[in-house]
C-alpha cells in the first residue's frame, strides 16, 4: 500500500520519497485521474512502466474527454525509441490531437537527464535521474510546483513537433 493513495491533489502537501517504477505508476495514475486543467511530462523514452499502461491510457482518455480545456504536454529525447516499439499514450493521441501535444527539446538540453510529471501546476512526481525510480512527489507544493513548470516551460518554448510521434497509423 503507497502512503500517498489518499492524497488529493490541490490539498495534501507533504513530500512524498517514492523509489520503483509501481509507486510512480500509481502516483501518475491518481494525479492525472485528480487533474482539471493540465498535465505536462518530461520523459527520456516516455517510461513504458509508467506511461504505456492501459490504467493510465483510460485515465488520460478519461481526463480529456471529461474536460473540454485540458492541455496535455509531453517533451520526449527518443520519439524514434517510442515509435519503433508502440506506445498507448502516442496511440491515443493521435486521436485526441487537440488535447495532446508532443514535442521534441531542443539540442541544448541534450544532458537533461531528469523525469517530470507535473499536474495542474500544482503536484509533481521529480526523478533527478532518468536511469533510476528514486525520486519524490507531493500532491500540493505549489511554490516547487511553479518552479518545475518555469523550467518545463523555458524547454517546451524551445522545443519542437517531432515527426516521428505524429505519423497516421493505416
Amino acid at each position: 500500500m503507497q502512503v500517498f493513495q489518499n492524497h488529493r491533489l490541490g490539498q495534501t502537501d507533504e513530500m512524498v520519497s517514492v523509489d520503483t517504477s509501481e509507486a510512480h505508476r500509481l502516483a501518475s495514475n491518481l494525479m492525472a485521474a485528480q487533474a482539471k486543467r493540465s498535465l505536462d511530462i518530461i520523459s527520456r523514452k516516455l517510461d513504458p512502466p509508467i506511461y504505456d499502461t492501459e490504467e493510465f491510457v483510460e485515465t488520460v482518455k478519461k481526463f480529456v474527454l471529461d474536460n473540454n480545456r485540458v492541455q496535455i504536454r509531453i517533451l520526449v529525447f527518443e520519439p524514434q525509441t517510442i515509435v519503433h516499439h508502440g506506445h498507448r499514450l502516442v496511440d491515443l493521441a493521435l486521436n485526441l490531437t487537440s488535447f495532446i501535444e508532443f514535442r521534441k527539446p531542443d539540442n541544448e538540453f541534450k544532458t537533461f537527464n531528469e523525469s517530470l510529471f507535473i499536474a495542474d501546476t500544482t503536484g509533481y512526481i521529480h526523478r533527478h535521474s532518468t536511469e533510476r525510480y528514486e525520486g519524490t512527489l507531493n500532491f500540493n507544493d505549489k511554490r516547487l510546483s511553479k518552479i518545475l513548470t518555469e523550467r518545463f516551460e523555458e524547454m517546451w518554448g524551445r522545443a519542437t513537433p517531432d515527426p516521428n510521434l505524429k505519423r497516421v497509423h493505416i
